[in-house]
């Protein structure tokens, strides 16, 4: 198995309720591909309520069978798109891919 864990932390926004806004929207874009994509065994995403300086404030959390799984997950039409249309959201990201 691998899990693939994807951190964002925006970089700018107007207001609290602006940041608020474009983290729902990070949800919007990425949690339905837990649903489309065969080859995930497990997806999740997670808006941080933590005010911390140093918190990140998305979370994406899946799970594949395998390396190449995890591949075929980040070359699909459905997540391509999906990275394409978050990257209007200013942010930066950490990634961490792991088997266990």
């Amino acid at each position: 198995m691998v899990k693939h864990i994807v951190f964002f932390k925006l970089e700018k926004y107007n207001s609290l309720n602006g940041k608020k806004l474009q983290v729902k929207r990070l949800d919007e874009i990425f949690s339905p591909l837990g649903h489309i994509l065969p080859f995930i065994v497990d997806f999740k995403t997670g808006i941080n309520y933590n005010e911390a300086s140093h918190a990140w404030d998305f979370a994406i959390d899946s799970v594949f069978r395998n390396k190449s799984d995890l591949e075929k997950y980040m070359v699909s039409e459905e997540h391509l798109n999906a990275v394409k249309t978050a990257s209007a959201i200013e942010k930066t990201k950490a990634v961490i891919d792991y088997e266990f």
